[in-house]
């Protein structure tokens, strides 16, 4: 079985946001990676002026072409931020192409706080909701699942509403739904974040931990990254979602005690060894 990731993401010169997480995590479970670029950016969107950005344009859809008609064939996609609604359809057709199964992990980079990023067309979330029907795992804050699913979005949002939520993705076609920044007690509310897991005839599961103080740009592209990783070496969702969360806070520690740009995003390169190390014995036992 091919051993090639595809992934379709962004790619920040400086940062560590985006593709720039995806790939190092990927290689280092010992994935190679194939990347397809949404956009080219001298760095990421928040914390820096005078952003230099290149589209793809055209060139996207020739990419995924000649990939085909190559009949390179992928282990897994895992797809982030798409640069227009026209990029989400070309991948969509892509998908529905392919003559073999492959896993699908989708991160709906769209939106937050109750509304979609600057510059993001209104029919974004329509486009992902015909994309949604692919995903083995869809990775959404409450924001971007309310938007594809038509969920009214409010800020009182809380456990009462997840599964609904969620239930919405997976008639829609998700086969798991992960979301993210929830909260499991209404008490703990301002205390405590983490994840909601869902899928159809299986036991809903919450994993959290206590929310830090500080924020780093990039937290859900490698959480994303490390969820893939397990997920594609055998473990059950729930399983990959907590060693990601574990991964997270330690390299959250890590970024707070570093003499060093907090716009770079979160610093995760000192975990990658012990990361290395897991994958190794997982894959020793396969």
């Amino acid at each position: 079985m091919s051993e090639q990731v595809l992934v379709i993401n962004d790619l920040p010169g400086v940062a560590k946001v985006a593709g720039m997480s995806n790939l190092p995590i990927l290689e280092a479970a010992q994935f190679e990676v194939a990347l397809l670029p949404t956009l080219l950016l001298s760095t990421h969107t928040l914390g820096y002026p005078g952003i230099v950005k290149h589209y793809l344009n055209e060139s996207f859809d020739d990419i995924l072409a000649h990939w085909k008609d190559l009949n390179v064939q992928f282990r897994a996609t895992l797809t982030g931020y798409f640069a227009d609604s026209k990029q989400i359809v070309t991948v969509i057709d892509y998908l529905e192409s392919l003559d073999y199964d492959m896993p699908v992990i989708i991160d709906p980079i769209m939106a937050d706080f109750g509304k979609l990023y600057a510059g993001f067309s209104e029919d974004f979330p329509e486009k992902f909701r015909k994309l949604v029907k692919y995903a083995d795992i869809i990775v959404p804050n409450l924001t971007e699942a309310c938007l594809i699913t038509d969920y009214p979005y409010s800020d009182d949002l809380g456990p009462e509403d997840y599964p609904k939520i969620a239930q919405k993705l997976c008639d829609l076609g998700a086969k798991t739904v992960v979301l993210t920044s929830v909260f499991q007690h209404e008490g703990k509310r301002e205390e405590e974040t983490g994840y909601y897991v869902y899928s159809e005839n299986t036991e809903p599961f919450y994993h959290m931990h206590e929310k830090e103080d500080v924020w780093f740009k990039g937290v859900g592209d490698i959480s994303v990254s490390f969820i893939t990783a397990y997920y594609l070496l055998g473990h059950s969702v729930k399983d990959a979602v907590i060693k990601s969360s574990d991964y997270i806070e330690k390299s959250l520690r890590h970024s707070t005690t570093v003499d060093r740009d907090p716009n770079l995003g979160i610093y995760f390169e000192p975990i990658i060894p012990e990361f290395s190390n897991d994958i190794d014995e997982i894959r020793k036992q396969q």
